[in-house]
């Protein structure tokens, strides 16, 4: 590999962002990293001002109520992902900035990135065909390493905590 930046091995990158498929997105990680022996990196990733570069910062800085649900989201993915995975093994990260851009910056050090697929507003999973929403295209079309945009949601039998994932 050249350049100056190296991947860590077996680090699959999850971005997370509370929707169901972003959940399936991490439970489909956790299943390769599980496979492969691998580390699962969770990112949520916002705008800490969602406003046009030209209109400037707004008055006040952003408050820690800002966060909460960014970390609220990380928490429980990453409470999903312990179910199958040791502690050592899973890690998170509330980043500040384009979604796209931090995902697309995490894929040169990860050996795999996964991202949900987006579903039509106002759309059932179950009776909607899967998109790719906006962020998911920007990371196909620039990330550096692999990346898989996960359509399925899926859940684990009832009383199982790792092994075998049973699709829906």
């Amino acid at each position: 590999m050249t350049g100056t930046t190296q991947r860590a091995a077996g680090l699959i990158v999850v971005g997370v962002n509370g929707a169901e498929a972003s959940l399936a997105a991490v439970r489909w990680a956790v299943q390769e990293a599980s496979w492969y022996q691998a580390r699962v990196h969770l990112v949520f990733a916002a705008l800490r001002y969602p406003r046009a570069s030209y209109a400037g910062a707004p008055e006040e800085p952003p408050g820690a109520d800002d966060d909460a649900d960014g970390t609220a989201l990380l928490a429980s993915a990453q409470r999903e992902a312990a179910r199958a995975l040791t502690a050592d093994r899973v890690s998170s990260e509330l980043a500040a900035g384009s979604p796209a851009k931090v995902l697309i910056g995490w894929s040169a050090r990860a050996e795999l990135l996964v991202l949900g697929s987006a579903y039509p507003a106002g759309g059932a999973a179950s009776r909607t065909s899967p998109v790719m929403g906006s962020v998911a295209r920007a990371c196909v079309n620039s990330a550096v390493c692999p990346v898989a945009v996960v359509t399925s949601p899926m859940v684990l039998p009832v009383g199982m905590t790792s092994g075998s994932w049973v699709w829906r």
